[in-house]
C-alpha cells in the first residue's frame, strides 16, 4: 500500500460504523479485510483492517480501533493495564495474562536465549490461521502450524497422548498443517507418548 490512515473511534461500534462509511465511499479490495476485533492477535492486538481503491486507482489501508486498542498496538498489554487500572479487568487483560503465562511457560522450558526468542516471535508477529475446536470455540494459531500444534495449544496432556486427529471430519496425519476454518479433533490415548520426530515439523514453542 502506497497510503495508510488510522481512525481512532470512541466505542467498538464505531470501528465498524468507521469501515461500513469507507465501503460506501471507496470500492474494497477483495481479500484484504481483517478483523482483528471480533479475533484479536495473540499478543492482544485489536483492529479493522481494510484496503481500498482511492482516487486515481491507488490502493489505500484503513485501520480502525479505539483509543484502547492503540494504546494496545502502540505501546503493548503493559501500558493498557496502566491505563485500565481502576477500571474491572476486561477480555483484553485476561487475554494479556495468558499471553504472559505462556511466556513464563516457554522461558521455564528454554534455557537458550537465542531460541526463546524465536519462540517468541510467532506470537508477537503471528500470521494466523484461525481454527475451531469440536465446541466450535476459535483458536489462532500461526501459519504453517500443525495438528501437534494444535493439540499442545489446548493442553500440553492433549499433546502429550494425542495419537491421530480428524480435521472436518476426516482423518488425517498428525503433522498435516491447518488452515483458516478448519473444525479439529485430537484422538488421543492414556499410553501414548510424545515422538521425538514432531520437532522436526511443529511451529509453535509449547
Amino acid at each position: 500500500d502506497i497510503y495508510g490512515f488510522r481512525v481512532i473511534v470512541p466505542s467498538f461500534t464505531g470501528c465498524y460504523t468507521a469501515l461500513g462509511v469507507l465501503h460506501q465511499m471507496y470500492k474494497p479490495v477483495p481479500g484484504k479485510f481483517k478483523d482483528h476485533i471480533a479475533i484479536p492477535k495473540n499478543n492482544g492486538y485489536q483492529s479493522l483492517h481494510t484496503t481500498l481503491v482511492g482516487p486515481s486507482g491507488v490502493s489505500i489501508e484503513f485501520q480502525m480501533r479505539t483509543e484502547e486498542m492503540h494504546i494496545v498496538a502502540e505501546a503493548g498489554v503493559a501500558a493498557h493495564w496502566l491505563y485500565q487500572a481502576q477500571q474491572r479487568p476486561g477480555d483484553t487483560e485476561q487475554m494479556s495474562t495468558q499471553w504472559l503465562q505462556s511466556l513464563l511457560d516457554i522461558q521455564n522450558e528454554t534455557r537458550d536465549a537465542t531460541e526463546f526468542w524465536d519462540h517468541v516471535k510467532v506470537d508477537l508477529f503471528p500470521d494466523a490461521v484461525y481454527v475451531f475446536t469440536p465446541k466450535s470455540e476459535i483458536m489462532a494459531m500461526p501459519r504453517g502450524a500443525t495438528v501437534v500444534d494444535f493439540a499442545y495449544a489446548i493442553h500440553s496432556k492433549i499433546g502429550n497422548h494425542a495419537t491421530a486427529a480428524r480435521i472436518n471430519n476426516e482423518d488425517v496425519p498428525l503433522r498435516t498443517e491447518l488452515k483458516s476454518g478448519d473444525v479439529i479433533e485430537i484422538v488421543t490415548a492414556e499410553n501414548a507418548r510424545p515422538n521425538p520426530a514432531w520437532l522436526g515439523f511443529v511451529k509453535t514453542a509449547r
